[in-house]
């Protein structure tokens, strides 16, 4: 995808090209009060996650203002009869659920190629993204905002992409994105309370849009589990589209949704949010956030039974497995 891989490149070289150091960017005058405070705070934040074995040292030591909306525009797309999601391969980092792109009428351009081959697909703003190493990434002008979760979401933000570049199985965007959210959202309630206390309002902010976000991601994962089985069924194709319709009609109505959901849509909840239950149950097993980050360092590609795995089940067993085996070491 010669298109695509072009302006990959030149988005990533015009982001470190913006890239000026955090501390220059504090300390000088012209910038505003509300950027200076947050990116001021980034050092801590990062420390909180070093604590936790997060690998963080090259990233987030500078700064790129982009005067747009979005990081990137990501695009993904999906059998519109089955949660098969289209996979997009490349030497060395392997496949992908999705691509990024810089520039928003590429992302749409794209997203409208895929529904004419007669894909689900779906555009969307992202305002961060990770190269999983590959650069040191920059904090951007996209990842502060202005009300009171400003804080906990740019620690929530720095934290889950700063799992990527600890944790990441190439071809397995399920289990990494699963996991730097359950490790960032587990993080990121013990740093609000640490850091503002109790009751403060960057707490009570956090809780409110997590409860609320919960809330809507169950009932969203239960109408994928409703239409998996679906499509895993005997209908005919025209009758499985026919109940998909009736089945999405109800979560539109019940989330007063302003966008209308499709399995493109509905796997990228399932890709961030369906692995909570295995790594719980990691979690418990390891004891500890730094053991299950530990032990997700030794997962490779061979430890997942087909690529984009998304049955999380024997994967979270597996990290409760090598957790005991890390302790065996280290008594």
């Amino acid at each position: 995808m010669p298109r695509y891989l072009g302006q990959a490149a030149y988005g990533q070289l015009d982001l470190l090209a913006r890239a000026r150091p955090i501390d220059q960017v504090v300390a000088d005058p012209n910038t505003p009060l509300r950027t200076a405070v947050l990116l001021a705070e980034i050092p801590a934040i990062k420390l909180y996650g070093r604590s936790y074995g997060l690998k963080i040292k090259r990233n987030y030591n500078s700064y790129s203002w982009l005067g747009r909306p979005a990081a990137v525009w990501f695009v993904g797309a999906a059998d519109p009869v089955a949660f098969k999601p289209l996979k997009w391969c490349f030497p060395i980092v392997g496949c992908f659920a999705g691509l990024g792109w810089f520039d928003e009428d590429d992302g749409v351009k794209h997203k409208l190629e895929l529904e004419a081959r007669g894909f689900d697909a779906i555009v969307r703003p992202a305002s961060a993204y990770s190269t999983g190493g590959w650069f040191p990434d920059p904090v951007l002008s996209t990842m502060l905002g202005g009300g009171d979760d400003a804080f906990p979401e740019l620690a929530n933000v720095i934290l889950h992409e700063s799992v990527h570049a600890t944790v990441l199985v190439p071809d397995q965007p399920f289990f990494n994105e699963s996991l730097a959210s359950y490790v960032a959202d587990t993080l990121t309630d013990h740093w609000i309370i640490d850091r503002f206390g109790r009751g403060s309002p960057e707490e009570l902010a956090w809780t409110l849009g997590q409860a609320t976000h919960l809330h809507r991601t169950a009932r969203t994962l239960d109408t994928y589990t409703q239409l998996k089985k679906l499509y895993e069924g005997t209908l005919p194709r025209e009758a499985k589209l026919v109940q998909k319709a009736k089945i999405i009609d109800e979560l539109v109505a019940d989330l007063h949704l302003r966008r209308r959901p499709n399995n493109a849509s509905l796997t990228e909840a399932r890709v961030y949010n369906g692995g909570a239950a295995a790594l719980v149950d990691a979690h418990r097993a390891c004891g500890d956030l730094r053991s299950l980050i530990l032990a997700g360092k030794t997962l490779t590609r061979g430890d997942f039974t087909k690529t984009l795995q998304d049955d999380l089940t024997p994967i979270g067993k597996l990290l409760g497995e090598r957790c005991r085996q890390l302790k065996l070491k280290r008594a």
